[in-house]
């Protein structure tokens, strides 16, 4: 009887935190296709990207810049 509660319990709790990503907002990406012209590309050699959205009330003149945190390698072995 436990473990039917338990497993009762885990399956709603994997449907409401589904159901919360589901809710998420995306906002789009973008490539600097000429960033690779001119040598500016990500770790991996890809091209470097941006997300922008467009402010809205209080913050509607505001700049919120979040630059991610990654690793660092030396070469190509220790990048891979």
């Amino acid at each position: 009887m436990v473990a039917a509660r338990r497993g009762l319990w885990f399956s709603l709790l994997v449907c409401a935190l589904m159901f919360l990503k589901a809710q998420g907002f995306s906002v789009p990406i973008t490539y600097v296709e000429n960033g690779v012209v001119e040598g500016a590309v990500c770790l991996d050699c890809s091209p470097p990207t941006y997300h922008f959205d467009k402010g809205f009330g209080a913050g509607i003149n505001n700049w919120l810049v979040f630059v991610e945190g990654g690793g660092w390698c030396n070469d190509v072995t220790t990048c891979h």
